[in-house]
C-alpha cells in the first residue's frame, strides 16, 4: 500500500475542504474590518458619555443601535429580496460612511447619536444584503465554511476592538474613532465591489412580489429554526441580561481589579473562535439542530455555573465554554437559515431575525439593570437557568417526535416550503 500517496490524497482533500473562493474571503475580510470600526465608534461614544457625565448617554447610544433594526428590518429585508442585493449593500455602506464621517465632523453628542441611528438604519440593509450575497460568492458547497470563518472573524474583531478603542480614545479622541469607522465602511464597500462585480448574477432568488411578512413566515416554517426560535430567543435574552448584570457581578468577583475584569470579557470572545471554526467542519456544518441546541446548552451551563460559583479561577474556563457554545450556535443558525429558507426570502428572513434578536437584547438590557429585587449575582444565575430550561424542553420535544439530537444528516435536511 502506498502510504505516501494516501497521505497526499488526504491532505489534498482536507485542503479543498478548508478553502473557499477568493470573493467570499474578500467579503469576509471587509466585514471584519468594518466590525472593528463599529467597536471603535460604539465604545468611543460610550466613553464620551461617561467622561462628560451625560445623563442616560450610554443608554442613548445603545438605543440608537437597537431601535432602527427593530423598526426597519421587515421593510429593508423585503427591499433586499426585490432588487439587487449588491446595489442595496453598496448604497447602504455609502450612507453609513457618510453618517459616521459627519458624526466625526460635529461635536454635539446628541447630534452624533442621531447620525449613528441613521447609520444603524442603513446597517440593517448592508448586513441583510451581505447575508444574501454570501452563498452567491461562496457557492453552496462552501457556504457553511464561509459562515464559520465569518463568525470566528467577528469574534476576533470583538477581541481587538474594545482595547484598541480604549487606547485610541485616550490618544486621539472620539472624533478619530468615528472617522475610522467611516473609513471601515468605505473599505467594506470596496471589498464588496470586488467580491461581487456587476457581471455576477446577484439576482438569484429575486422575488419582486416580496411581502413584509415573508421573512417571519419563512423563519417559522424552517424545520430547525422554527422549532428552536424560542430557545434562541431565550439565549439572546440571557446573554444580554448577563452583559449588564455581569458588569457588577464580575467586578465583585475580581475584587475591583479592572484588568481581571477585562480578561473575563475577553475569555468569552476567545472561546467563540474555536467554536465557530469547529462548527464549520464538513462533518458538522449541516447538523443544524445539534449546533444550535448544543451551543445554547453550553451558554446556559456556563452562565448558570458562573453565577453559582463566584470564583475567578472557575469562571475563566466556564466563559471559555460559554463562548465556545456561542460560536457554535451562531454558525449553526446562519447555516440553517441559508440552507432551509428559500433563497428568494433570505433577505427578509435574516432582517426579521435581526429585529427579533434586537428586541431580546433590548429587553435583556432592561432586565439586567441593577434593582432592589434581585442581586447582580441572582440575575446572572437567572440568565443561565432560563435558556437551560428552554433547551431541555426542546430536547424533550425532539424525543417526543422520535428525532435524535445528534442524528441529523445532510441527506435528512429539507427545504422550508416556499
Amino acid at each position: 500500500m502506498d502510504t505516501h500517496k494516501t497521505r497526499k490524497t488526504r491532505f489534498a482533500t482536507l485542503r479543498r475542504g478548508l478553502m473557499i473562493p477568493a470573493p467570499a474571503l474578500a467579503l469576509i475580510a471587509g466585514t471584519l474590518f468594518s466590525r472593528v470600526g463599529d467597536s471603535l465608534a460604539s465604545l468611543g461614544m460610550v466613553l464620551d458619555a461617561a467622561d462628560h457625565g451625560i445623563r442616560w448617554g450610554v443608554t442613548e447610544v445603545f438605543l440608537a443601535e437597537l431601535i432602527p433594526t427593530v423598526l426597519a428590518a421587515p421593510l429593508v429585508g423585503a427591499l433586499v429580496d426585490r432588487i439587487s442585493a449588491r446595489s442595496v449593500c453598496l448604497s447602504a455602506l455609502t450612507v453609513q460612511a457618510l453618517s459616521f464621517g459627519a458624526a466625526a465632523a460635529v461635536d454635539a453628542f446628541h447630534l452624533r447619536v442621531a447620525l449613528i441611528a441613521l447609520s444603524g438604519l442603513a446597517g440593517v440593509a448592508s448586513v441583510t444584503a451581505g447575508f444574501k450575497m454570501l452563498p452567491v460568492v461562496a457557492g453552496s458547497e462552501h457556504t457553511g465554511r464561509a459562515n464559520s470563518l465569518l463568525t470566528a472573524g467577528l469574534s476576533t474583531a470583538g477581541l481587538i476592538g474594545p482595547p484598541l478603542a480604549g487606547f485610541l480614545h485616550s490618544a486621539r479622541g472620539t472624533a478619530f474613532l468615528l472617522g475610522a469607522d467611516a473609513v471601515s465602511f468605505l473599505l467594506l464597500a470596496g471589498c464588496t465591489a470586488l467580491a461581487v462585480p456587476r457581471r455576477t448574477d446577484v439576482s438569484v432568488g429575486r422575488r419582486p412580489a416580496a411581502k413584509l411578512s415573508d421573512g417571519y413566515h419563512a423563519l417559522r416554517e424552517a424545520p430547525v429554526v422554527g422549532m428552536l426560535l424560542p430557545t434562541l430567543a431565550a439565549a439572546m435574552l440571557a446573554t444580554s441580561i448577563e452583559g449588564v448584570a455581569g458588569v457588577f457581578y464580575l467586578r465583585n468577583v475580581a475584587d475591583g481589579n479592572e484588568t481581571l475584569f477585562g480578561f473575563f470579557l475577553a475569555t468569552w470572545a476567545l472561546g467563540s473562535i474555536p467554536g465557530a471554526l469547529l462548527a464549520g467542519r464538513a462533518g458538522w456544518s449541516a447538523r443544524h439542530t445539534a449546533l444550535i441546541l448544543g451551543g445554547v446548552l453550553g451558554i446556559s451551563v456556563a452562565l448558570l455555573s458562573a453565577g453559582l460559583l463566584p470564583v475567578a479561577a472557575v469562571i475563566f474556563p466556564l466563559f471559555l465554554l460559554g463562548g465556545f457554545g456561542n460560536g457554535v450556535c451562531n454558525v449553526g443558525l446562519r447555516n440553517a437559515v441559508h440552507s432551509q429558507v428559500p433563497a428568494e426570502v433570505h433577505g427578509s428572513a435574516w432582517a426579521c431575525y435581526q429585529a427579533l434578536s434586537r428586541i431580546c437584547i433590548g429587553l435583556g438590557f432592561v432586565l439586567g439593570t441593577p434593582n432592589a429585587l434581585v442581586s447582580s449575582r441572582g440575575q446572572v444565575i437567572v440568565s443561565g437557568a432560563v435558556p437551560l430550561a428552554f433547551s431541555l424542553w426542546a430536547l424533550l420535544g425532539l424525543g417526543r417526535r422520535g428525532q435524535s439530537f445528534l442524528g441529523e444528516s445532510p441527506a435528512g435536511i429539507g427545504k422550508a416550503p416556499g
